[in-house]
């Protein structure tokens, strides 16, 4: 979904190919309002020279704003699952600036979730619901790049319970830790505990949600120091962190 857009985004539409582009989306409704709503659900929008861009496409990597999420759910499959507890650190300049955390409520909690990650429901009982903390996370996320180990696995999990909850799209860009540190860190094992024994982080809670976005956004400016020297912009960050072709 979107990917046409967001490739075409990378050098640049104008108007008339943004509104042709968006029309299956919003049929109805005008440039300036699909313009706003596509930047409210997180796809970072700048005018240039008449024409639409990425703004990842103009931002010095090290000048971006990025939100590192870590998720604990109570089933891995989004359909049949919540997330129960969302906990994220927001980076600007490369500068932690804001944590996000919180517990969610839940019917039910598996045993073997209790044991992974010590939530119960005795913890979950008088704690909002997903669609009220989601409501906060979007504002929280603003047009950022999000960040994650396993991106894909926290960002579609998250991207289908904001379409459960009916609010709308996750258009952020977003990027995988593990890729991005195994082009840049050496290690003998890239998953996030492993790294943090590997570098020397410091310790927090294995499997609790701002525990593990703490060591995730370590990691992330670890793996930032070892750039090549050709990476210079965001999207340049976001091309670089990607699997490579035919390899995991």
């Amino acid at each position: 979904m979107f990917e046409k857009l967001l490739n075409k985004l990378k050098n640049g539409v104008t108007k008339k190919e943004f509104l042709t582009l968006t029309k299956k989306y919003y049929p109805d409704f005008d440039f300036k309002t699909i313009y706003e709503l596509l930047k409210f659900q997180g796809l970072p929008l700048i005018q240039k020279q008449n024409k639409i861009f990425l703004k990842t496409k103009f931002t010095s990597y090290n000048k971006s704003e990025y939100t590192i999420l870590d998720l604990e759910v109570n089933n891995s499959k989004p359909k049949e699952g919540q997330i129960i507890e969302i906990g994220a650190v927001k980076l600007k300049n490369l500068v932690p600036i804001d944590e996000f955390s919180f517990l969610i409520y839940a019917k039910d909690i598996p045993r073997y979730v209790t044991k992974v990650t010590g939530i119960n429901n005795q913890m979950l009982k008088n704690e909002k619901s997903q669609k009220e903390i989601l409501e906060k996370f979007r504002l929280f996320l603003g047009d950022s790049v999000i960040v994650a180990h396993a991106a894909d696995f926290d960002f579609n999990f998250l991207a289908k319970q904001f379409e459960k909850e009916n609010l709308g799209y996750l258009l952020n860009p977003h990027l995988c830790t593990i890729t991005l540190a195994k082009k840049t860190l050496k290690a003998n094992r890239y998953g996030l505990k492993y790294l943090k024994d590997e570098l020397n982080l410091p310790e927090e809670i294995d499997h609790r949600a701002l525990g593990d976005a703490r060591t995730t956004t370590r990691v992330f400016l670890k793996s930032l120091e070892n750039l090549p020297k050709s990476i210079k912009t965001t999207q340049d960050l976001i091309e670089f962190a990607k699997p490579n072709k035919n390899k995991c």
